[in-house]
């Protein structure tokens, strides 16, 4: 049986998003993204610790732009989540420009390469 693109569990302080798979496209990007900020409205999540280190992602590193251009349009509450990303090293390009772009268009996304880092940050936050 295949896992869900993600996953989640609702811990005392913030909102553990797993990402399972493998994406290929952009539309697979903001499907899942959509998913996720379905779930942090629900449970009217402000913090969001997300491992995507069991993700393979297979886009350009263009599509980061892209991705949080989608977040302006359709996603624009997701700047009231502070949002730390475990992504493993290989993705560290794209999970650079990701944070980057996404810091520009005034959402607050940090990315790491330890979960244990990403945790104690996220936990810090106002």
């Amino acid at each position: 049986m295949s896992l869900p693109p993600v996953t989640f569990e609702l811990k005392e302080h913030y909102l553990l998003v797993t990402g399972h798979g493998v994406r290929n496209s952009l539309t697979g990007m903001i499907d899942s993204a959509s998913l996720i900020m379905k779930m942090a409205r629900e449970t009217n999540s402000h913090k969001m610790l997300v491992d995507f280190r069991q993700l393979q992602i297979n886009v350009r590193i263009t599509e980061a732009f892209n991705i949080v251009k989608t977040y302006e349009k359709k996603m624009p509450d997701l700047r009231t989540v502070l949002v730390a990303a475990v992504f493993e090293s290989h993705h560290r390009a794209f999970a650079s420009y990701w944070q980057e772009v996404s810091s520009k268009r005034g959402f607050t996304i940090k990315v790491f390469e330890d979960f244990g880092e990403a945790e104690k940050w996220l936990l810090k936050q106002d």
